[in-house]
């Protein structure tokens, strides 16, 4: 049997080039699709606020611009020993202090606060001080981040 290959079948298939083109394209569209799922993951609900010294650095109308990324306390808690007051609300959300600058751990020197406990009222709010731990007057530095 004499099989007779058509020109019609040839060309229906595209060259790798525009195979991979089609492909690229493809992938670039899908793109925006999986950000919008990564932005609704990472925003918070209402009752998630940090406070340093009674003002909001995240919620609470200050944003959330500082998620997951390391801050360093002002000069004026930096140099009080009777500061900061940290305080978390909220389940989803925990703030690690640190000693030292730039949220480097040092030896048993760094605290979390809040609560991740999902069964507990989404109103919870945890404190921590140098009226807790005078030690705690000498931390530099934190992050904050999701549970």
């Amino acid at each position: 049997l004499f099989l007779h290959k058509s020109p019609r079948l040839r060309t229906s298939r595209p060259p790798p080039l525009a195979m991979q083109l089609k492909l690229a394209i493809a992938a670039l569209l899908a793109l925006p699709a999986a950000g919008s799922v990564a932005v609704r993951r990472s925003q918070l609900d209402i009752n998630q606020k940090v406070y340093i010294e009674s003002q909001p650095v995240l919620g609470d109308g200050a944003g959330e611009g500082i998620l997951n990324t390391c801050q360093g306390f002002a000069r004026q808690h930096v140099e009080n020993p009777n500061a900061p007051e940290v305080k978390v609300c909220g389940t989803g959300i925990k703030v690690t202090v640190f000693m030292r600058g730039r949220c480097e751990e040092y030896y048993e020197h760094s605290r979390t606060i809040g609560k991740c406990d999902k069964g507990m009222a989404s109103t919870t709010c945890e404190s921590f001080s140098p009226a807790n731990d005078p030690r705690f007057g000498h931390y530099q530095s934190y992050k904050v981040e999701q549970c």
